[in-house]
């Protein structure tokens, strides 16, 4: 069966990683388009297709519209899009934010084609991620039931798994991916800062932590995130506790540790590997120096 015809929006990261992995997959690509030139034409050399900045004249004979832009331009490439007559009935419009509604396509939707949002639950550092990157990664869906059905295609191709997400519930799916993700990197921040303290450099800091962060994920694949959980806090260990908090040196430092501190005691209480009376002694220990608490 013949794949799909595919215009991409945008050639970022999610785009160029979405753009190689449909093209291996068998869907015909038929233009990139960019705010500059170059980025375009740099991603479309790859397949040997059109690049341009002017959306409206590349994805007349696209049957998908794949609109992969910053969260915050979305609303404008649809706009410059219907104001140059350039969607039509019966094609796909998609969006990949996790977090922005599918209303932000409306236009679209008036016009008559099909809208809805597919996002990679997934994090892209750089460009140059292959279609590899997408392998086992789970989308996010929502929109309408025959974008669904389309996406849902899509994803399998792609090699992903996709569910369902409910409009109202796509800031706090959002949130929580962000969680993961992004504050998973600003905790490797602050813990290659600290170690900076007893001379150890950036990349130092970094090659030492990261076994100890994927020994923390092959726990939480193999055990769950309750059952996954180590550390004095979940041994109940308040006396180590306390050292952590004698050595944070900033007030910032002592919050956010006493604040994580306490989300984690509900954790370990919840694995049952503290009592009651060893998760109220640490209680205390952490708010004793958590003013903001």
């Amino acid at each position: 069966m013949q794949k799909p015809k595919v215009a991409i929006v945008g050639a970022g990261k999610v785009g160029s990683v979405l753009a190689r992995t449909l093209y291996s997959r068998g869907y015909q690509l038929v233009g990139i388009i960019s705010s500059t030139l170059e980025s375009a034409a740099k991603l479309a050399t790859e397949f040997g297709i059109l690049a341009g900045t002017k959306a409206a004249d590349m994805i007349k004979d696209a049957q998908i519209i794949l609109i992969t832009t910053p969260d915050r331009c979305i609303g404008e490439v649809v706009a410059e899009i219907a104001k140059d007559n350039g969607f039509k009935a019966g094609q796909v419009v998609i969006h990949t934010s996790g977090c922005l509604p599918v209303e932000i396509l409306k236009l679209a939707r008036e016009r008559g084609a099909f809208v809805g949002c597919m996002h990679p639950l997934q994090s892209f550092a750089n460009k140059e991620h292959t279609r590899e990157a997408l392998a086992g990664v789970y989308f996010a869906l929502s929109g309408q039931d025959e974008m669904i059905k389309l996406a849902e295609r899509m994803v399998q191709d792609l090699g992903g798994t996709s569910f369902i997400v409910l409009e109202k519930d796509k800031a706090l799916y959002h949130a929580a991916a962000c969680i993961v993700s992004n504050y998973t990197v600003s905790l490797m921040h602050w813990a290659s800062q600290l170690y900076s303290r007893f001379g150890l450099s950036s990349g130092e800091a970094s090659a030492a932590l990261l076994p100890l962060l994927e020994g923390t994920v092959k726990n939480i694949r193999e055990m769950g995130a309750t059952q996954g959980l180590t550390g004095p806090i979940s041994r109940g260990d308040g006396i180590t506790v306390e050292a952590h908090l004698a050595v944070l040196a900033s007030e910032r430092d002592r919050s956010l540790y006493s604040q994580l501190g306490l989300y984690t005691l509900g954790v370990a209480l919840e694995k049952g590997t503290v009592d009651h009376g060893q998760g109220v002694d640490i209680e205390k220990i952490l708010k004793s120096d958590n003013r903001g608490i």
